[in-house]
């Protein structure tokens, strides 16, 4: 019976490990998505809660404003200004309510003046002063202190027509700022190499599998194995517990799991590998050392090889919402049946003689009749609502002349050509030359063309100027970009709100790939 429950134990582990790796390589960039998650949740967590400065201004005629600046573990120095402009009045009576015009005059005929507080070149407050004549004045008090009472700086000023008032005021905040953890710039670090951890991960996982099921070098799997599923368990309590990381990426974009599902399949997994680790001695190779090794060599080879095709292109199945074939209006109507609104349970917290006690909505009117007083409201969702997978396509207009790309998508009838580029910077520079000749060439035939970047439409502006490129680009939200296209730049190809192409940044497509498709 043991060698019974090793051998099965053996199989659904092997199969299992393989099967999430191969899921996971078939789209390292996704896998890396999800790292990059879990960097910035860590990263954040570690990071030491910084103190904050109030920014005081007040004078002698009771006028107080105030400002809070929050500062992060990088600052040194905060740099206050304090300084004037003059302003003329164009009427000859002291009515407070005239008009103003503002221009720059003589402090020897200024009749008020306006006072600035900025800060690091930020306006934060603005006062206007009248000066009745050359020897009225005005007292001002400027002062900065942080949330923990620690005075920064305090003092008075004179406005008045003798003075000129430009003070810069250095703040001496690096007294206050906490030392970040070193694991907050650790973590940080490790977003680069985010795809590269992804390609390791995804070979790794199927290589022990793999490992496992024909029985290769028992010990050192067994160990390796342990360690690897004692580190997916952390992850998968730490998303679940804090719910930090709502997906944990286990099966990619095939299979999503809610994260306290992912914990438990870890948990399986978990007590399986630790029954395989203390069986280790008695697990039995299936094949000769030779042919093992070579056959391990052989499935490394053609997991690396499989994992960096699909980061250099596409993923070969794409489990996307925005994959080839899928109609993005029909993606987002509810199906028959489902709900469109979550359904909600209200829990009314009520107080009476010290006891607390919830109360849905049809007891609460007589509770309330009863002597219980309302102390707080939880909701809870029994049933939840149907959610699109399309739930954030939209691009930004760059003015009110500037065509609707999210409606010409979904709603015209023609082809359209969408090219997508999150990050100029980091975009593949080889594939542009290949992308204005498409452009160029689909303008020709009358095929419209737009773009859309996560960049700075001016950044967006200068790139598109110098790779000589016929379009302008527009902007869209980095994760909705990512959803569509896993490389960058990248093509799609459009007709009647469908996908009918997708191309990654290393095979651009001619235009007479699109016109086949076209026919």
């Amino acid at each position: 019976m043991i060698k019974i429950l090793t051998s099965a134990a053996r199989i659904f582990v092997g199969l299992l490990f393989m099967f999430s790796g191969f899921i996971k390589s078939n789209d390292p960039k996704g896998t890396g998505i999800k790292l990059n998650e879990y960097f910035d949740v860590f990263a954040s967590d570690f990071q030491r809660t910084q103190d904050s400065v109030l920014i005081s201004f007040s004078d002698n005629y009771g006028n107080l404003d105030s400002s809070w600046i929050y500062l992060n573990a990088k600052d040194s120095f905060k740099y206050l200004q304090l300084n004037r402009s003059f302003v003329s009045k164009v009427t000859t009576t002291d009515s407070e309510s005239s008009e103003d015009t503002t221009s720059t005059i003589d402090t020897t005929t200024s009749l008020s003046t306006d006072v600035f507080v900025v800060l690091d070149d930020n306006n934060l407050f603005k006062h206007r002063y009248r000066l009745k004549d050359k020897n009225d004045q005005h007292i001002v008090k400027l002062s900065a202190v942080s949330g923990s009472d620690s005075v920064l700086f305090s003092d008075n000023f004179t406005v008045s027509n003798n003075n000129k008032l430009e003070e810069v005021i250095p703040l001496n905040v690096y007294t206050i700022v906490h030392p970040e953890h070193f694991l907050v710039g650790f973590f940080r670090a490790l977003k680069p190499f985010s795809v590269l951890f992804s390609v390791i991960l995804c070979i790794l996982e199927i290589v022990l599998g793999f490992a496992i099921l024909i029985g290769w070098k028992p010990k050192l799997t067994a160990w390796t194995i342990l360690i690897t599923i004692l580190f997916f368990t952390f992850l998968t309590w730490y998303s679940a517990y804090y719910n930090k990381v709502t997906d944990c990426g286990c099966f990619g974009d095939f299979i999503k799991l809610e994260p306290w599902t992912s914990f438990y399949k870890d948990l399986v997994l978990l007590v399986l590998i630790v029954f395989l680790f203390f069986r280790r001695k008695h697990i039995v190779p299936l094949f000769s050392p030779l042919f093992s090794w070579n056959a391990m060599s052989i499935i490394t080879i053609a997991s690396t090889a499989f994992a960096v095709y699909c980061n250099s292109y596409l993923p070969v199945w794409d489990f996307l919402p925005y994959k080839v074939g899928n109609n993005i209006t029909e993606l987002m109507v509810p199906p028959a049946g489902m709900r469109d609104r979550d359904s909600v349970q209200l829990l009314f917290i009520m107080e009476k003689d010290g006891v607390k006690k919830p109360f849905m909505l049809d007891a609460y009117a007589k509770a309330s009749a009863d002597g219980w007083k309302y102390v707080d409201r939880k909701d809870s969702i029994i049933i939840k609502a149907w959610k699109s997978p399309i739930h954030d396509f939209d691009f930004s207009k760059r003015d009110e002349n500037d065509v609707n790309i999210k409606d010409s998508i979904l709603n015209s009838n023609s082809w359209q050509i969408l090219i997508i580029s999150g990050d100029l910077d980091k975009a593949n520079e080889d594939a542009w030359a290949d992308i204005q000749q498409l452009a160029n060439d689909a303008k020709a035939k009358g095929l419209p063309v737009y773009a859309v970047t996560s960049s700075s439409l001016e950044d967006a502006d200068v790139f598109a100027s110098e790779h000589q490129l016929p379009f302008k680009f527009n902007n869209a939200d980095n994760v909705l970009l990512k959803t569509m296209m896993r490389s960058n730049p990248g093509v799609i190809f459009w007709h009647k709100a469908c996908v009918m192409g997708k191309w990654s940044s290393r095979n651009i497509p001619k235009i007479s790939k699109l016109e086949k498709l076209m026919q």
